[in-house]
């Protein structure tokens, strides 16, 4: 059974998803297609958009290049194309 969800791409967003697509053209320079996969539903991406954020751009215990090492390490070790 095959499922269809009609997403909202970064160019047609509006209100409050307009201004998460920003954080996230922000923090990445692009929209990752992940994110724009969960537009279906902008009051739950905006949550984790800001945990994103958090977690992973912030510097706080770790600098963000070093955050990003370990989760590209962990990904190859899980043979994760994405």
């Amino acid at each position: 059974m095959a499922y269809y969800f009609e997403t909202v791409e970064p160019d047609n967003a509006e209100g409050s998803l307009k201004t998460t697509y920003a954080t996230l053209q922000e923090m990445f320079m692009m929209v990752p297609k992940v994110f724009v996969a969960q537009s279906i539903r902008p009051d739950l991406l905006e949550p984790i958009v800001t945990y994103v954020q958090r977690l992973m751009v912030e510097d706080h215990a770790l600098p963000r290049g070093t955050k990003e090492l370990i989760a590209a390490h962990v990904s190859k070790l899980n043979a994760c194309a994405y």
